[in-house]
């Protein structure tokens, strides 16, 4: 493997570690034709122990241009968002005081809000545990935010768990001795029932020890062009039942998002919620060269939004952007270039706008 390439790789502090090598196996796969191309992922694991495979083929499958763990880098709790941030500017409730004790530790869930396609909240809880403070210590230092948990959605009164077909953004910060977390979820599809009743259950929280994880990647890092798949065994566990009744029923404001501008996209169709719009669209992208996203709102382009993207096939895209449907002002422009299997921007494929009505 090129130096340059491996030196980016580690040098990418702010993308989670985790999603980082996920996201590394991912393009190793697509490379090898062992599945459809599809630029999102997920960051909630239910195992103890936190698998590394490293991709023997150049750069990784960035969701945008910007690194993923910008996002947080300024804001705090899901209020980052913008599909949030202007429901809560609305005047919509999404604050709550909710408190569920476990093994001797108590959560308190502190924000929530959905709509059918996706769902955000804040949980806190008392760091007393020094080797937690330990941990998180170490986390801060590598400038790592990705927090490892496990949760569940449920309808009340039906035992399904609707936490399917997900991917999440889970990060953390530290204040004095008060751990504050935050996860915002998209679904593949509408998976939230129309005013339905909802539970939220967080069944695991999980650390590894970042000393332990610098350890083993330089090990698999020592022969650049063999890199071989390590793994890091969980440090600390949490795990309980906290559960939480969510008193807000999801939303169900929508919009209709009209096209401003376009050029050499075609078949634009979206759907607007009150936190998000999804919108897929053609592009001509040449095989066996990858879609790249860039996203600007009025102009500036986007550094602290979850934006999820998936190349459905070669040429059909989905990209789910945090445009609310109660906002009637914010112009998006979509950019979307090309670029090699080494991650290297070969040329700009096209471009659109788009405002909700």
């Amino acid at each position: 493997m090129d130096k340059k390439i491996i030196d980016k790789i580690k040098n990418e502090r702010k993308i989670p570690d985790e999603v980082l090598t996920k996201l590394e196996s991912n393009r190793e796969n697509i490379l090898n034709n062992k599945f459809k191309q599809e630029k999102n992922f997920k960051i909630l694991s239910k195992k103890s122990v936190i698998a590394v495979l490293v991709a023997a083929a150049a750069l990784l499958l960035i969701i945008t241009k910007t690194p993923v763990g910008v996002a947080i880098e300024n804001a705090l709790g899901i209020g980052r968002d913008s599909g949030v941030k202007t429901v809560e500017n609305n005047a919509i409730p999404t604050e709550l005081n909710l408190t569920s004790i476990q093994n001797d530790r108590e959560i308190k869930l502190t924000k929530f809000v959905s709509t059918k396609k996706k769902f955000a909240f804040d949980y806190q809880f008392k760091v007393d545990d020094e080797k937690l403070k330990e941990l998180l210590k170490k986390d801060i230092a590598a400038r790592s935010d990705h927090q490892d948990i496990q949760i569940g959605l449920f309808v009340n009164g039906n035992n399904k768990d609707l936490f399917q077909g997900v991917h999440s953004y889970s990060t953390f910060r530290l204040d004095g001795d008060v751990f504050y977390g935050s996860v915002i979820s998209t679904f593949d599809t509408e998976s939230i029932p129309e005013n339905a009743e909802l539970s939220l259950h967080i069944y695991r929280l999980a650390w590894m020890d970042r000393d332990e994880y610098e350890v083993a990647e330089s090990k698999a890092f020592a022969d650049p062009d063999n890199p071989q798949p390590f793994s890091v065994p969980t440090s600390l566990e949490y795990t309980g039942d906290w559960s939480f009744d969510i008193a807000y029923r999801p939303l169900n404001q929508t919009a209709v998002t009209k096209v401003l501008d376009s050029n050499n996209v075609t078949n634009i169709v979206s759907k607007s919620d009150a936190l998000q719009t999804t919108i897929t669209f053609n592009a001509p992208i040449e095989y066996p060269n990858s879609p790249e996203i860039t996203v600007y709102k009025n102009g500036v382009e986007i550094s602290n939004s979850n934006i999820n993207f998936k190349q459905l096939d070669q040429e059909k895209l989905e990209i789910e952007l945090d445009l609310s449907a109660l906002d009637k002002v914010s112009t998006y422009k979509v950019k979307i270039e090309e670029s090699d299997i080494y991650g290297t921007i070969v040329k700009e494929v096209g471009s659109f706008e788009v405002q909700n009505k």
